[in-house]
C-alpha cells in the first residue's frame, strides 16, 4: 500500500508543477501581449520623429504614416551600416563568454568552440531573464 501512494504523491507533485508552469506560460504570454502594445507605439512614435527629422522643413503637412515610414527606412539604414561593427562586437563578446564557461580549459580550446559555447550560455540567460520579465509583466497585467 505504501508504493501506491508514493505513486500517487509523484503524480500530484507532478501535476502540481505542470499547472505551475502552464499558469507562467500564460502570463508569459500575457506580459508578451502587453509589451508589444506598449512598445509599438512608442516605435511608431519615434519613427515618425525620425522621418521628420529626416525630411527636415518639408514635413509639415506630410501625413504621420509617410513620417513613419521614412524614419523606418532611415533607422533600417543605420542598422545595416552599423552590422558588421555590431557582428564584431558579438563575436567578441561569445568569445569572452565562452572562455568563461570553459575555465581553465579556455586556453586550450579554439576560438569557435569558444564562440559556440558562450553563444549558447548567453542564449539560455538571456531567454531565461526574457521569460521572467514576460511573466512579471503579466502579473501587473492580471492585477
Amino acid at each position: 500500500m505504501g508504493e501506491l501512494k508514493d505513486l500517487r504523491e509523484e503524480q500530484d507533485k507532478l501535476l502540481s508543477r505542470v499547472k505551475d508552469f502552464g499558469n507562467k506560460l500564460y502570463l508569459a504570454g500575457l506580459g508578451a501581449y502587453s509589451k508589444a502594445g506598449d512598445s509599438s507605439e512608442e516605435l511608431y512614435d519615434q519613427y515618425v520623429q525620425a522621418g521628420t527629422e529626416a525630411y527636415g522643413d518639408d514635413a509639415e503637412g506630410k501625413s504621420k504614416v509617410l513620417l513613419a515610414g521614412r524614419g523606418f527606412a532611415v533607422r533600417a539604414r543605420a542598422l545595416i551600416d552599423e552590422a558588421p561593427r555590431k557582428r564584431q562586437e558579438l563575436y567578441e563578446q561569445c568569445i569572452s563568454t565562452g572562455k568563461e564557461a570553459r575555465g581553465e580549459k579556455a586556453e586550450s580550446s579554439n576560438e569557435f568552440v569558444l564562440a559556440g559555447l558562450g553563444a549558447v550560455t548567453t542564449a539560455r540567460e538571456q531567454s531565461r531573464k526574457l521569460f521572467d520579465e514576460l511573466v512579471s509583466a503579466g502579473e501587473k497585467q492580471r492585477a
